[in-house]
């Protein structure tokens, strides 16, 4: 190709765009997503794929929502960041409370373990510590005068604003206990929906009759309002533009009591040790009469300047920017009381340096910078280029990051050590199981027939090989509903599942029984080879939600495989989320594939999830299964009531057994969480039951800065390589030029 330049000047102006630009733009260019600077000050950065979307603390039970509030509100009690077992510790409460148990006649009982039959309430006196200021908020702030200055906000108000930091002025007010009994209060109202409602009715002392009080008035306030109205009357228009407000304190209830300005009492039905792990949960942080006083308000509903995206607390970090589909910073909270990082833990942590910072005050880092990350890849790249402080390893990378020696076991490869990335392994305290539904005529049932199919089903489900295959071996085989590190579970041979495994000793894991096992069954239930009585193949169907999940249908040919091993025509039904949800409540599914993570370290935690009681379609309950076994449900009602000890052991053997017979589920696995850190990131110890670990966190900001720009250095041969071709085209139309302009001279 041929140029034609009419003069000098438009020769510079192509050299210009040729050579000097494309050099100026390598030299500037920058995949840092951050403003410069920044990386050598004390600031986490971090990603998120799923954009948080409720982080009101009574209705949220996601975890990664979770993640966000629990380091803003703060419950009464915690968990000890290091010692294993968990330790509860107390947090805003000057000490832990102790349950105070009383008879049937109300009389107080001297015991410190009374049987459960013997206990007709209990009660736990909380009481906080003074001087725990929320953070600034514009919802205490005042005039001269001592009124609220926002509390009745007009358009023209909050007109430009789009962040609670807009708000010009702020103010702060020590935490009082009634700012917790608002909040459990808050939990019975029938506008709130509150995803543990269920269970503290069940304990706590009548509040199933706050809950019918707070919903007759609210009803009530609803008809008049129609009423007046008449036709056309829009109830969740007007709501939003009129907000029924409800002042909880005039509603008693015997089982919430605020005892004086820095105690609260909490009084249950019967005796229930794991209540003291609820109270570690954000459901039971404080909230602000003024916070709902604010965000009750027209205007700042339109501007969506409400509790589900702009929460108020005392914890150690509050949400200063929040766009979900972008970015959340948290900033340290000016006003955070006195909490310090622990000066004791288990017997090696010392060795791996978590307690270089015993006894410093918490938090250590000054701000978390999130931002959304939808694609993995990009966010990958990131992390590697230093951006990001901490990673997961996603299955597209796995290989070039985990390395496995046979005698050093799981490791990182050198590309990731060159870099200094350290990784944590741990086995979570959850569950993921495939779920019978035991109301469908075919796969439920408690004949011995049907819980031999089960039996089979789950023994043809060998997901010790789904581990190896999509899970990188990320993950143990389940041998039943609990997981370890919780009370009942039994490791190794002992806790072998004798109806579908069997205990390798050479590898030294569970294995399931072999499919010539699993035919045996088949038969045994009246499907030899899949056939059933009317002379067809069985076909079930695996209900799902993964219909947009671009990686279901292979996992759904890995299921379809294993179930043909049997003779069973696998399908799928397909739906999106809601209508899933829809399904599980009617009960009109037969089987799918779903997880539980432990909400508290307490066999309880998983055992309900089979308590008859609780069945889904019945009670609306957290039993999805639908399962119903009369000796199962008596021995979950001693189990509950129990203290840890080889009593409570035995009881839960034998439940453990009962489950395993029946088959509501087939028991899949516990999963392993691989992540990784950089080196200038100290004091990682998974947590199961924390979110609010980032407190405890120490940054080295100095090293990171250093070591960014050097992974990060301008490739410069790309641009050299064009710039010589580029010359290469234009030197002849150059020299071209010049004999032109030579000879007119001439």
């Amino acid at each position: 190709m041929i140029f034609r330049l009419k003069n000098k000047s438009s020769f510079r102006v192509l050299f210009m765009l040729t050579v000097i630009s494309p050099l100026a733009a390598v030299i500037s260019c920058s995949n840092d997503p951050y403003p410069s600077g920044l990386a050598g000050e004390p600031i986490y950065f971090g990603s998120f794929s799923e954009p948080p979307l409720q982080l009101d603390p009574a209705e949220s039970y996601w975890s990664h929502e979770g993640q966000v509030i629990d380091q803003i509100y703060e419950p009464p009690v915690t968990y000890h960041y290091l010692k294993r077992p968990y330790e509860v510790i107390p947090l805003t409460a000057e000490s832990l409370p102790e349950p105070v148990y009383f008879d049937l006649k109300g009389r107080k009982i001297k015991k410190p373990d009374p049987p459960a039959e013997k206990v007709g309430r209990v009660e736990y006196t909380i009481r906080i510590k003074k001087g725990i200021m929320y953070q600034n908020h514009p919802c205490f702030a005042r005039t001269e005068d001592g009124s609220f200055r926002y509390h009745d906000l007009t358009d023209d108000d909050v007109r430009g604003f789009n962040q609670i930091s807009d708000f010009p002025f702020s103010d702060t007010r020590e935490l009082e206990a009634k700012d917790y009994v608002l909040q459990i209060k808050r939990m019975a109202d029938p506008r709130v929906v509150c995803p543990i409602y269920a269970t503290l009715a069940r304990y706590i002392e009548g509040y199933e009759e706050l809950h019918s009080d707070l919903e007759k008035v609210v009803n009530e306030e609803r008809a008049q309002r129609q009423a007046k109205a008449g036709a056309g009357y829009n109830q969740e228009r007007d709501e939003r533009e009129r907000p029924i407000k409800i002042d909880y304190s005039a509603f008693n209830c015997p089982g919430i009591q605020l005892v004086d300005k820095y105690t609260y009492r909490i009084s249950l039905k019967r005796k229930y040790p794991p209540f003291i792990f609820w109270l570690c949960m954000h459901f039971f942080g404080p909230v602000p009469r003024e916070a709902l006083d604010f965000y009750e308000q027209k205007a700042a509903i339109d501007k969506q300047f409400v509790l589900n995206r702009c929460p108020v607390g005392t914890g150690p970090y509050f949400l200063q920017t929040y766009k979900p589909n972008e970015v959340m910073i948290l900033e340290k909270n000016p006003n955070y009381h006195d909490d310090f990082y622990p000066t004791a833990g288990d017997t090696e942590d010392a060795e791996r340096g978590l307690l270089a910072d015993a006894e410093k005050q918490i938090p250590i880092i000054e701000r978390q910078i999130l931002r959304f990350e939808k694609e993995s890849i990009p966010r990958w790249n990131k992390f590697l280029q230093g951006y990001y402080d901490a990673s997961g390893i996603d299955d597209n990378v796995f290989d070039k990051v985990i390395q496995t020696n046979p005698d050093t076991g799981v490791g990182l490869s050198s590309v990731m050590t060159d870099h200094g990335i350290k990784l944590v392994k741990y086995v979570d305290t959850s569950l993921f199981y495939m779920a019978f539904n035991m109301m469908d005529d075919i796969v439920g049932g408690y004949s011995e027939k049907q819980c031999k199919l089960r039996q089979a089903i789950s023994i043809a489900a060998d997901y010790n090989d789904y581990i190896d295959i999509f899970q990188n071996g990320r993950g143990i085989l389940a041998q039943g509903p609990i997981p370890p590190e919780i009370f009942g579970y039994r490791n190794g041979e002992e806790g072998t599942n004798p109806f579908t495994d069997e205990w390798d000793p050479v590898r030294e894991r569970h294995k399931r029984k072999s499919i010539e096992e699993a035919k045996k069954l088949m038969t045994e239930a009246g499907y030899p080879d899949g056939i059933g009585p009317n002379g067809r193949p069985l076909t079930i169907y695996l209900d799902h939600a993964g219909a947009n999940d671009p990686d279901f249908p292979v996992r759904f040919r890995w299921w379809r495989s294993r179930f043909a091993m049997l003779g069973i025509n696998l399908e799928e039904r397909g739906t999106d989320n809601s209508q899933f949800k829809i399904k599980r409540r009617k009960g009109t599914w037969q089987i799918l594939i779903s997880g539980w993570l432990a909400d508290y370290p307490d066999p309880e935690n998983f055992m309900f999830l089979f308590y008859g009681p609780n069945g889904k379609v019945k009670t609306g309950g957290v039993n999805a299964f639908n399962y119903e076994n009369d000796e199962f449900d008596e021995l979950f009602k001693k189990m509950e009531t129990m203290m840890n000890s080889e009593k409570r052991q035995e009881i839960i053997d034998r439940m453990i057994n009962i489950l395993r017979h029946d088959a509501p589920a087939a028991w899949l696995c516990h999963s392993e969480s691989y992540s990784l850190y950089h080196s200038w990131i100290h004091n990682i110890k998974p947590h199961s039951m924390l979110s609010n670990t980032m407190k405890y966190k120490r940054l080295e900001p100095e090293k990171r800065a250093s070591l960014q720009p050097q992974w990060n250095k301008p490739v410069m041969w790309p641009v050299i390589l064009l710039i010589v071709l580029f010359l290469g085209a234009i030197i002849p139309t150059a020299i071209l030029h010049h004999r032109r302009e030579k000879g007119a001279a001439l």
